[in-house]
């Protein structure tokens, strides 16, 4: 399986902090970001990963031509989370590919189960979203979907309380680039989420908390203080030794 990480965004949350670099290398618990979710991903089977690198992509690239099976391509002008994937056709090399957001970590996801969902299936679903449940939901997006997992309603960052949240993940379909127009801007999370919703499109894979977000200066405190946690050294124990008993992706 090949990963695609979206790092195009400029990280204006924390340019106060970190003037000097892309929000994927900011250091979280001592080393850059993009190195945690990088391994998350190898731990979990995935071995080639490439990278959508925007805002500062030189110093991606830089990073990337130190590391083993990583490509990267730059958008020429800043394009969301969906105008994105126009520019990277080129490097994809399978019917489908694991979208990640890059700034996010979801460590109890199992990719294993996710992609499971779109063989197992009897349906013919053209894109799956983990989702993991939160306490307090209102600047995320939500996700509503019935006992099936079919998502009928994708409402970025809601006023609500408890919900199913989008984890940041996603199993797509190469086929659905065909619908992106190049070089136009759009979002994943408030242009396309809620049209392929209403056409019955997406289908939930819910995952355990915790969601981690870097992408503010408090989250990134949090984010540090769960890697360094008990709880995390137990979950990458348990999860290590999972892997080790399945195939790679």
């Amino acid at each position: 399986m090949q990963a695609v990480i979206l790092l195009g965004g400029k990280g204006t949350r924390l340019a106060s902090l970190y003037p000097d670099r892309p929000k994927a290398l900011v250091p979280v618990a001592g080393r850059p970001f993009i190195e945690w979710q990088v391994d998350w991903l190898r731990q979990g089977g995935v071995t080639d990963i490439h990278l959508a690198a925007g805002h500062m992509a030189e110093q991606i690239q830089k990073w990337a031509a130190q590391q083993d099976q990583i490509t990267v391509s730059e958008e020429p002008q800043p394009l969301g989370t969906g105008g994105a994937l126009t520019c990277i056709s080129s490097f994809l090399r399978d019917d489908h590919f694991l979208l990640v957001n890059g700034d996010t970590l979801l460590p109890q996801l199992d990719l294993h189960r996710m992609t499971r969902l779109a063989t197992d299936d009897a349906k013919d679903w053209n894109l799956i979203i983990a989702v993991t449940r939160i306490e307090s939901a209102g600047r995320f997006g939500t996700v509503e979907f019935d006992s099936t997992g079919l998502i009928h309603a994708f409402r970025e960052k809601a006023e609500r309380q408890a919900g199913w949240i989008n984890g940041g993940v996603y199993w797509i379909p190469r086929l659905c680039l065909n619908t992106l127009k190049p070089d136009t801007f759009c979002s994943l999370e408030t242009d396309l989420f809620p049209q392929w919703a209403a056409e019955q499109r997406l289908q939930a894979c819910p995952s355990e908390p915790p969601l981690l977000d870097m992408g503010t200066p408090d989250g990134l405190v949090e984010m540090a203080a769960w890697i360094e946690s008990a709880e995390a050294r137990s979950i990458m124990s348990v999860f290590r030794q999972y892997i080790k008993e399945s195939p790679t992706l």
